[in-house]
């Protein structure tokens, strides 16, 4: 006789166990049916029933009569082999579940859903069965102490004006410590020029933060994906910002600057109405509306108080501000030629000679072009250093003085190449001279 295993969780076992260890005590007579059905949680009328079917045949009481039953809607061994083997050919190697059940509509008439042909993949092993992919847990960052330790930074393009206007970028900082716009402008773009001109004017009113929390646009960050962040690698803005002692935090989601983040999405609705209240469509009025009128009334409404009371922004000293211009400049290298020349933008630029600096060809200078287009050349790779001086002078002379300069050099290069032919000349011809002196001298010494 084969015995079966009997399918059955540990639920249905405890359940059985227990229901088991009571009847057994009502067969024996320790308690009565009515105090089993109070243990058990059932009538008495049914533990008569299960006694019943217990005494008779306790091993069919004590399985479910479905265990062994096929469900209604199982899939025959057919259509499973049909299904199988069009899941292992090469063919539909890599295919998703929804194309193979088309395919079976299609091709074999075999009408099935995508799950079970799911189901069957994950059975045979020719799909990995998808597990739900589990979150990070992420602590929301809390204020920062002081006003000034960090500022979050961004730039919102929207259609601030509505129909009435086009659409603008609106560059925002706000404070970590208290919630409150430290300044906020509209502008054309968030690039260098614009961004250059918004801080200029942040700095002069509110002071440096000792950090701004950003995001990796290209003109905060290199975001090439060899590049490695390193004193000669560094974007304008970021080296400007670091000679002010200001540390630039790039985010890596905006989740990250969250602040600045509920702020725009805010000022999308609340700036909007109170432009078109005061209707205001032209961008100088809406940045004067926002500086005067705006920004006071929702930091009195919205700002919260830091937890310390200091401000430990740093201020510019007189000197700082007089040199914001050539600090925030576009800054490159360029190498000094035999001529004293260097090029910049399709540009050429004469050096002068004095004694405030030393240059000399194939040096390395620093050329710092600022927003409104001055051109300074410094003698060293750093702004503290001497200025040189220059003066432009055409492409064209450049060209025709490098040439004439090519020219005597070729020339004279070429009268030293002469020279050395003519000389290894002689000197061959002396050589085979005092050759035929030596065989003559050997030959007659040979006859004696």
């Amino acid at each position: 006789m084969t015995e079966k295993s009997i399918p059955m969780s540990s639920q249905a076992f405890t359940k059985v166990h227990k229901r088991v260890e009571v009847l057994d005590q009502v067969i024996e007579g320790k308690i009565t049916e009515i105090q089993a059905g109070i243990e058990l949680w059932i009538w008495d009328r049914q533990i008569r029933k299960l006694l019943k079917k217990y005494k008779q045949n306790w091993e069919e009481w004590l399985i479910h009569g479905l265990v062994w039953r096929q469900s209604n809607n199982h899939i025959n061994d057919t259509t499973k082999a049909i299904i199988v083997d069009v899941i292992k050919q090469k063919d539909f190697k890599d295919c998703k579940p929804i194309f193979i059940t088309e395919k079976l509509d299609d091709v074999y008439g075999v009408v099935i859903s995508k799950e079970t042909v799911r189901a069957i993949m994950i059975i045979e092993k020719v799909r990995e069965k998808w597990t739900k992919e589990v979150h990070k847990y992420r602590l929301r960052r809390p204020r920062k102490d002081f006003f000034g330790e960090m500022s979050q930074f961004d730039g919102s393009y929207h259609l601030w004006f509505e129909d009435r206007g086009e659409e603008y970028c609106l560059l925002l900082d706000i404070d970590d410590a208290t919630g409150k716009i430290r300044h906020a402008k509209l502008c054309d773009n968030e690039w260098y020029e614009c961004v250059v001109d918004f801080w200029k004017e942040d700095i002069t009113i509110h002071g440096v933060p000792r950090s701004i929390y950003l995001d990796k646009f290209s003109t905060y960050k290199v975001n090439h994906k060899k590049s490695v962040t390193t004193e000669e690698v560094r974007t304008c803005f970021d080296n400007a910002m670091r000679k002010l002692w200001c540390h630039l935090i790039s985010a890596n989601s905006p989740q990250a600057k969250w602040r600045v983040e509920k702020c725009n999405d805010t000022l999308q609705n609340r700036l909007v109405w109170e432009l078109r209240l005061a209707k205001i469509s032209t961008v100088k009025e809406a940045n004067i509306f926002i500086k005067d009128i705006f920004i006071p009334k929702f930091n009195k409404q919205f700002g919260k108080p830091a937890n310390k009371k200091w401000d430990v922004s740093i201020w510019l000293t007189q000197k700082q501000t007089d040199n914001l211009d050539r600090i925030f400049a576009r800054e490159e290298l360029r190498s000094l030629g035999n001529d004293y020349i260097i090029q910049y933008k399709k540009r050429c630029f004469q050096i002068e000679s004095s004694k405030e600096y030393t240059v000399y060809p194939k040096k390395r200078l620093l050329v710092a072009r600022t927003i409104d287009g001055k051109l300074h050349i410094h003698a060293w790779q750093s702004v503290e250093e001497k200025l040189v001086i220059f003066k432009e002078i055409s492409y064209n002379n450049v060209r025709y003085n490098r040439a004439v300069y090519w020219n005597q050099k070729n020339k004279i290069e070429k009268e030293r190449l002469s020279q050395l032919v003519n000389q290894r000349k002689k000197d061959k011809y002396k050589i085979s001279k005092e050759r035929q002196t030596h065989y003559k001298v050997q030959r007659l010494l040979d006859k004696l």
